[in-house]
């Protein structure tokens, strides 16, 4: 195939496994013209015995359920298909009163792992990162054990569900927090607040509230806001993830309560489900399988000898405007009656 392309065999190789840089196009054409003409696909078992590497990734995620991961994954399993590695997924979860994992499992399975389940509490989680013995790189949740990561600007993700309900009018805004044992969460409550305190909107206690990036807790949390509202309940809810904002509308139909007439709410978070709920719910859709991208091409490159960075991604968030938002009840224009 290299003799057909006219090309040298370390060319051939690097160009097959897409490492295009610094080739010219009509070279690279050759090579995949030849390798069409020839039938050729590569033999992925001999490439890892003769690179001693399983050609192999774990990405460990804290919850399946989670919708934010979604894309992040498919944008993992996209660089993983181009540079020839196998994908492995598995959940961790993390908690004082959960039972530990055992990671010991994959020690000889994987090259590197993808770290998405990271805590700033549990004092498991360097025995976690030991067990692994491999590189590793940090992706979406952030930690000070992390020499390498890529992460979302979440400041602004938060900022811009404020700036959405402030331009509605909404001056009453309740919080449903993401995990604060979470880098993610923290940085989410940092830009809500900040979000709030530049428009001169108050953040009242009682209306912030942890909803663990989980359907149970979005629901628990907006039970608690909306019945500990001292004077009178807020008019919108910003809720930090799309399985948390579930919970929240279920909480808010058990409270008799309707969407948006009462209550506006939007998440963090842009997925098919969000067209599905009763209204269809307003997101912030963010870059998450660009996200995953650079995540996968970081760890593989780390493998083959590279160094790794901390990355925020610089893509700009955008609002998915849904029927779940709208002008607080008193703000809204009254119909005529003919």
């Amino acid at each position: 195939m290299a003799r057909i392309a006219g090309v040298d065999l370390s060319t051939a190789s690097r160009l097959l496994r897409h490492h295009t840089a610094g080739y010219r196009p009509e070279t690279v054409e050759r090579v995949l013209r030849a390798a069409a003409e020839l039938g050729y696909r590569p033999n992925s078992q001999a490439r890892a015995l003769r690179l001693q590497r399983q050609q192999a990734l774990a990405m460990l995620v804290p919850d399946l359920d989670n919708f934010g991961f979604t894309g992040v994954l498919r944008g993992v399993q996209e660089t993983c298909l181009e540079r020839g590695f196998t994908l492995l997924v598995s959940e961790v979860r993390s908690g004082p009163d959960l039972p530990p994992t055992d990671l010991s499992i994959l020690e000889g399975r994987i090259d590197g792992a993808l770290v998405a389940f990271a805590t700033v509490d549990d004092p498991r989680f360097e025995e976690w990162l030991r067990q692994l013995e491999v590189p590793t790189v940090f992706v979406q949740r952030g930690s000070p054990q992390a020499e390498a990561s890529v992460v979302l600007d979440e400041e602004r993700n938060a900022a811009l569900m404020v700036e959405h309900l402030a331009s509605l009018g909404h001056r009453r805004i309740g919080h449903v927090c993401g995990s604060l044992r979470t880098d993610t969460g923290l940085r989410r409550q940092r830009g809500f607040d900040d979000a709030m305190a530049a428009r001169k909107l108050s953040v009242r206690a009682q209306w912030c509230v942890d909803g663990g990036f989980t359907f149970d807790g979005g629901h628990a949390a907006t039970l608690s806001i909306m019945n500990r509202a001292a004077r009178g309940r807020p008019t919108a809810l910003a809720v930090d993830s799309l399985v948390s904002a579930l919970g929240a509308l279920s909480a808010l139909r058990e409270l008799g309560l309707s969407v948006p007439a009462d209550v506006s709410i939007l998440s963090i978070d842009e997925h098919v489900v969000a067209q599905q709920t009763m209204p269809p719910l307003t997101t912030v859709k963010v870059p998450q399988r660009e996200l995953g991208n650079r995540a996968a091409q970081m760890l593989i490159d780390i493998i083959e000898g590279g160094a790794g960075d901390q990355v925020v991604i610089d893509a700009s968030p955008r609002i998915v405007v849904r029927e779940s938002t709208a002008p607080p009840p008193g703000a809204r224009p009254r119909q005529r009656r003919d």
